[in-house]
């Protein structure tokens, strides 16, 4: 039988007493190490760690700031201009006080940047709007002071004993009406900018056209609305052709010196001839006119042999030799009896202008192409 030695019981206590005690020291230096923010002062109390102070976000400086101000300034511009065009800008400038807010709110680049992203948003969104107010308001002003003036002045026609506004030229049937088609048919910016455009350069004209009217200057004078109307249409220079419509006048100007002058038909009431500034788009002699209607219809014309052309606006608009008719010169645009028996000459031209052959055949010699042609 073996024998099994024993620990005494008082030993055994002892023993487990101090492991108890050093296993508590223990767990109490981890826990010291382990808590955040806190760990064992010399009294035994915690000690909170110091929480960290945040990075502050960049501000908007200066450059930025301008940015925005020069922004707001170019917006309100846009809103004058479209409320000058009787333009509906309630929408728009309610856009303008929350982006001026917003940037005046904005205490950090990226809100900044935010703000000034939603304003040149809006910028863009009312520039087409505005031109297109711009270009209906110029609509109107050209129809309206076209329907005045042709009111208080009227040619009186012994002919068929009627009354015919002058400036007819300027109405639906001619330039105003092309203004109107460019409207109707505009869709982007560019579009509505080109009508703006064409009719300020109408209105130049017109305007041009109702002061030349008391200028008693000879025809065959240089006068002062040519040298304002070569200049308004970039035609300072080189050889430029002056069509006057209330003088059924032509004058041809080289570097602003008047060179030669002539009496010339131009369009009927019911066909005017275009007024603006255009250009010697193509020249052609001999060349034959056809009308494309049959006999019968309205603007048919026989086949008509032509010696000499220049073509001042697409649409077959010319300036050409007319060897059927006799007369030329004030009122011979509209309805008459030509001196010359040609019932096809008693009448104003389709839109052309109408020369004798000599006077065209010089013309047509003289001028180069792409050079300035300004009726008005």
């Amino acid at each position: 039988m073996k024998t099994h030695w024993m620990m005494p019981k008082k030993r055994i206590s002892q023993h487990l007493l101090t492991l108890i005690v050093s296993m508590t020291l223990v767990s109490l230096v981890m826990a010291a190490c382990s808590i955040p923010g806190g760990g064992i002062a010399s009294g035994g109390q915690s000690v909170p760690t110091p929480t960290p102070t945040p990075t502050p976000l960049p501000t908007p400086d200066a450059n930025l700031q301008q940015q925005g101000t020069t922004q707001l300034q170019a917006f309100q511009q846009l809103i004058t201009q479209m409320q000058q065009s009787d333009g509906d800008v309630t929408t728009y400038q309610q856009q303008y006080t929350s982006d001026q807010q917003a940037l005046q709110a904005a205490k950090t680049v990226a809100t900044y940047n935010t703000a000034l992203t939603t304003l040149n948003g809006h910028i863009d969104g009312i520039k087409l709007p505005e031109k297109k107010a711009e270009a209906l308001s110029l609509q109107k002003k050209l129809k309206d002071e076209v329907s005045t003036w042709g009111q208080q002045h009227t040619h009186h026609n012994d002919y068929d004993n009627k009354d015919y506004p002058l400036g007819f030229e300027y109405g639906d049937l001619g330039s105003g009406g092309l203004a109107d088609d460019r409207i109707k048919n505009a869709q982007k910016l560019e579009d509505y900018q080109q009508a703006v455009d064409d009719l300020n350069m109408y209105l130049t004209n017109f305007q041009a056209m109702t002061t030349n009217f008391n200028d008693k200057t000879p025809y065959n004078q240089p006068h002062a609305t040519d040298a304002q109307l070569m200049q308004s249409c970039g035609r300072t220079s080189g050889k430029v052709i002056v069509v006057s419509l209330s003088e059924q006048v032509m004058r041809v100007y080289n570097d602003g010196q008047l060179v030669n002058s002539f009496y010339v038909t131009t369009g009927r009431p019911d066909r005017p001839s275009l007024a603006g500034c255009w250009w010697s788009e193509v020249k052609r002699a001999p060349d034959t006119f056809k009308s494309g209607v049959k006999p019968g219809q309205d603007g048919y014309y026989p086949d008509t042999h032509i010696n000499y052309d220049i073509m001042y606006h697409s649409g077959e608009y010319y300036i050409h030799d007319s060897w059927w008719r006799a007369d030329y010169g004030p009122g011979m645009n509209y309805p008459h009896i030509d001196s010359g028996g040609d019932s096809f000459a008693n009448f104003g031209s389709h839109g052309c202008v109408n020369m004798p052959t000599a006077s065209m055949q010089w013309v047509y010699n003289y001028m180069d192409l792409n050079q300035g042609i300004i009726i008005y």
